[in-house]
């Protein structure tokens, strides 16, 4: 039997999925549940209510009154007793104390029509409002009729917002399952490409040493047999691009580690790599100009091939967006004193970004190069982010318009 190759994806998938429909038939299931108790929590509102007019009737003795004064505190059920003209007697459960037998003879006297009493014109407005909830239950006895307008009980009014909160639990964990889900597939790209970085160097080790080696041996022929001083210049310059593959070949092998930080003026740094493109303008057909604006910084503690890293990243695809054109690349670096942090705002007048692009500027794979893994942005963000604890956003682009960076660098 041939296994997939994405099967680890489809586990997830499948697991993911799973758990999303159980969930879904629980709460199906407890929403069923909940029907039927609030169902049965208004039948049983119902029956009390004929229960309450039954025992009004008879309540005639003491032992009778105080077994309905029982049940009455027992049962968690607004309810208001009025007569056919709306005039409230009895009431309970409804936020409004009840005295004594004086209150009783109040709802007697109390004309619904010119209402002279506050208390009982609150019970007679409340009773309306229940009737518009539930059909009052009549009472109809010898000589009398009584109505009795209930609301819901405490019960059932916490059952109505039952599914709510169930929807509310369903749509938080979808939220946190897109969100897990999400985690692991960064985490597996992250994985991927830290392995790939960390090859790499592995791979550019060895050659490297090799032609470091020879470059010697070349450099003490040269100085034996008296070469010219160009091929010396040039042997110099070879050295000096090893060397910077060597530093390369370094930084791949420090992704996914924590480097050591040390105190560096990062001016020094950036200007390092800009220094390096100005050199080899000639050879590399560049025909942009690259300006550094930098005042006085602080000293920050930080990875001097590592951040170097991140500012030859910006330039080249600075570079490859002003697709050979006479551009500007503008850097200015300022300390901004209320945040206590550097601020370096990278800026240039290519290609720019559509929208689309702008927001998955920095997730691995994404470029618009036809060679290129896309990774470039991506380790700049990890770098700064995670690595140095600044931010990298990008605060303008458009197509045609260029882009401009936003890095900001804490200062201990």
């Amino acid at each position: 039997m041939r296994i997939p190759r994405n099967l680890p994806f489809l586990l997830k998938v499948y697991f993911i999925a799973g758990t999303v429909i159980f969930v879904a038939g629980a709460i199906l299931h407890n929403n069923s549940l909940l029907k039927r108790m609030k169902e049965q929590s208004e039948s049983t509102t119902q029956l009390f209510s004929r229960f309450v007019g039954i025992t009004l009737e008879e309540a005639e003795d003491q032992v009778r009154q105080d077994f309905f004064r029982e049940i009455q505190t027992a049962i968690d059920l607004p309810y208001i007793l009025t007569d056919t003209e709306g005039r409230p007697l009895i009431w309970n459960g409804i936020g409004i104390e009840m005295g004594g037998d004086e209150d009783y003879t109040r709802g007697i006297d109390f004309d619904p029509e010119h209402p002279d009493d506050p208390v009982l014109e609150s019970v007679y407005r409340m009773s309306k409002e229940f009737d518009r909830i539930n059909r009052p239950v009549v009472v109809e006895g010898t000589g009398y009729s009584l109505i009795i307008h209930y609301g819901h009980s405490r019960l059932t009014r916490e059952l109505a917002y039952a599914p709510y909160i169930q929807f509310a639990v369903l749509v938080i964990f979808l939220l946190f399952g897109f969100l897990g889900f999400r985690t692991m597939k960064q985490g597996e790209q992250r994985s991927i490409w830290v392995g790939m970085a960390k090859e790499t160097a592995h791979q550019l080790g060895t050659p490297l040493s090799s032609i470091m080696g020879w470059l010697a041996i070349i450099r003490e022929q040269a100085d034996k047999a008296g070469a010219p001083e160009s091929l010396s210049s040039a042997v110099i310059e070879a050295q000096a691009d090893v060397d910077r593959l060597s530093r390369i070949s370094s930084r791949f092998g420090k992704i996914g580690s924590a480097p050591d930080l040390e105190y560096q003026e990062m001016v020094a740094i950036i200007r390092e790599t800009v220094d390096y493109f100005e050199r080899r303008r000639p050879s590399l057909k560049i025909e942009s100009t690259i300006d550094l604006d930098a005042e006085e910084l602080p000293l920050v503690r930080c990875s001097t091939d590592l951040l170097g890293w991140v500012f030859e990243n910006l330039i080249k695809n600075s570079l490859d967006a002003i697709a050979g054109r006479e551009g500007k690349i503008h850097i200015k670096a300022v300390m901004n004193t209320s945040e206590n942090h550097i601020e370096i705002r990278f800026s240039d007048n290519g290609k720019g970004m559509t929208a689309g692009l702008r927001r998955r500027a920095f997730d691995p794979g994404i470029t618009t190069k036809k060679r290129g893994w896309g990774l470039g942005l991506a380790l700049v963000k990890r770098i700064v982010e995670e690595i140095h604890g600044g931010s990298i956003r990008i605060i303008h682009t458009q197509p045609d318009r260029g882009t401009e960076f936003l890095m900001t660098f804490p200062v201990d």
